[in-house]
Parts: C-alpha cells; sequence; structure tokens
C-alpha cells in the first residue's frame, strides 16, 4: 500500500440533497478505499519489529499492518451501507446511540469479511434503519427546550454521543440522507468537510448549485465546513451534455471538482454481490475504478 501521512480532514460528509446521484455508493468506496491505503504490506521478517502486535492482521500469506482504521457512519435511514458491504447489523443501530439506548462501542460493527474472501481489516460501520427517523423526533424535540440555538443542541449530542468515533478513528464517513433540515446542519457542523457526488444532468446540476450555496450561506453563519471535493458522477465522456456540465463545474468551483467517475455497470453491479468496486474490480480494468481511487487518494493526501 502506498505510505503517507492522512491529511487534516479525518470526519467527511458525503452530502447532496439531490437523491440518485451516487451518495452511498461513493461513501462506500471512499471508506473502504481509506482504509485500503491504511493497511501496509509486511514481510515476514519485519514483524517481529512491530511495536504493537494488535496491529497486526494475517490474511492466507499475507502479512500486514494496520496504520488506522476506518468508520463508516450510515446516517440515511434506509440503512444501505450494511447492505451494500454485504454486513448484518443485528442490534446495532445510530437511532439508539443518538438516543443513548446503545453505547457507541455496541453499535459499532466490523465490515470485515475475510472469510467471504474480502478482508476489510480496518473498516468499521455504524449502521442505520428506520429507528433513525424517530430518533431525529426525539432529538429535536429535546433541543428545542434548550436555551441554546437548536443547530447547537444537535451539535452537542452528536459531539458527545459519537464523539469517542473521533478519537478512535483515523477517517470518519459519513453518509446522509438527501435533506438538509436541522438535524443535516448539525452533522455538517460535525464534520470537517463535504465529499459532493453530482450527477452531470440539468436538474442535479441545479440541486447541487442550490446545496453548495447552502453550504457556503452556512459558512457565512459560522458553521465550520468547507467543501472538500465535488465528484461528478455516471459521467458518460462522449456525450455532449456530461463534458459541458463538468466543465461547468470546474468552471465555477475550480479545483475542488475531482475527476469525474465514470458511468460503469460493474459499479451498479457491485453492491448487488455486497463489494466495493476494489473488491468487483481487483485488477483496476474498469477507468470508473480508477477514478474512485483517484478520490480516495485526493481525500488521504488532502
Amino acid at each position: 500500500m502506498t505510505e503517507g501521512t492522512p491529511q487534516r480532514h479525518k470526519v467527511l460528509a458525503v452530502v447532496n440533497r439531490k437523491g440518485g446521484v451516487a451518495k452511498t455508493t461513493t461513501a462506500i468506496n471512499l471508506a473502504h478505499g481509506l482504509s485500503r491505503k491504511l493497511m501496509r504490506r509486511l514481510a515476514p521478517e519485519d514483524v517481529e519489529r512491530v511495536s504493537d502486535p494488535s496491529s497486526i492482521f494475517h490474511y492466507h500469506d499475507r502479512i500486514y499492518y494496520l496504520l488506522g482504521h476506518v468508520l463508516l457512519i450510515d446516517f440515511d435511514p434506509q440503512g444501505h451501507c450494511a447492505r451494500g458491504l454485504g454486513i448484518d447489523p443485528g442490534r446495532a443501530d445510530i437511532g439508539e446511540v443518538l438516543l443513548e439506548q446503545q453505547h457507541l462501542t455496541e453499535a459499532v460493527i466490523s465490515a470485515d469479511r475475510s472469510a467471504d474472501g474480502y478482508p476489510r481489516p480496518n473498516l468499521w460501520l455504524l449502521p442505520s434503519s428506520d429507528n433513525l427517523e424517530s430518533a431525529k423526533d426525539i432529538l429535536r424535540l429535546q433541543t428545542m427546550s434548550l436555551t441554546t440555538k437548536r443547530n447547537y443542541g444537535l451539535l452537542r449530542i452528536l459531539s458527545d454521543r459519537l464523539g469517542l468515533a473521533i478519537e478512535r478513528f483515523t477517517f470518519i464517513i459519513m453518509d446522509c440522507p438527501p435533506a438538509l433540515d436541522a438535524f443535516t446542519q448539525a452533522v455538517y457542523q460535525f464534520a470537517d468537510a463535504a465529499i459532493v457526488p453530482v450527477k452531470p444532468d440539468y436538474f442535479s446540476m441545479a440541486g447541487t448549485g442550490q446545496h453548495i450555496t447552502n453550504i457556503f450561506e452556512a459558512q457565512v453563519r459560522g458553521i465550520d465546513i468547507n467543501i472538500h471535493t465535488i465528484v461528478p458522477t455516471f459521467n458518460v465522456e462522449r456525450q455532449v451534455l456530461d463534458k459541458q456540465m463538468v466543465d461547468e463545474l470546474r468552471q465555477k468551483y475550480g479545483n475542488i471538482v475531482s475527476a469525474p467517475i465514470p458511468r460503469s455497470q460493474q459499479v451498479a453491479e457491485a453492491p448487488s454481490v455486497q463489494q466495493t468496486i476494489f473488491e468487483f474490480d481487483p485488477r483496476y480494468l474498469n477507468p470508473a475504478t480508477v477514478a474512485y481511487q483517484e478520490l480516495v487518494d485526493r481525500v488521504y493526501y488532502g
């Protein structure tokens, strides 16, 4: 694995008010890709030099040193992150954590599937379910009674009940639902930066433009979040409209726009067999796999 020091943005919210832009797909592949960056292959003779034996991971005839861990938090009540990774969440539920009915350490589950041939020793998931909607309603009522601003009350709850994750994980990727309510704005405040996937069509571009404007306006109001990367998804290079839309994004937002993720049947099929694109296409034969790796590197190095 490529060596290097992760950059300063460790809590990233994958956001877009517009649905159908590959937000969850991007969150899953980004989280898994970052966890892969934090695995270093070791030669057998180097194992004895490792000061922390708990960071050693054996898989068949390979030995890895884990440089850190990645947490994927599912803030979407649909709970697609667990399904896409092929993980049974059991009773683990972020809604229960936010209501203090479960401790964070009980609700964070391993996404490792070494037994199935998909080693993910340092990827973890805080899953979601329909319970999150009722939890959000309860939290809104609780924060309305506070003398502080509502968003600050929600932010304090997120910080109190998820703050331990910041101490323990190298990266935290948050998959957010297509909404911009008080709860989502509190998630923005909890995050260091936003990753914004956008589909290059007229309506998605219009919705994303408004969403990005909302984030810039939030900065003016004192919400400490910036846009780390805008990710064009479902891109068809030969289509004139797609090229025009990507060019428009780059003209308007500059170098925060990443290389487009090509429209790919493999990207669409990977979640249906409960794999990330890096597992579905391990030889990087698909341009979309290469593009997602470029996004991972961009986030990892800054």
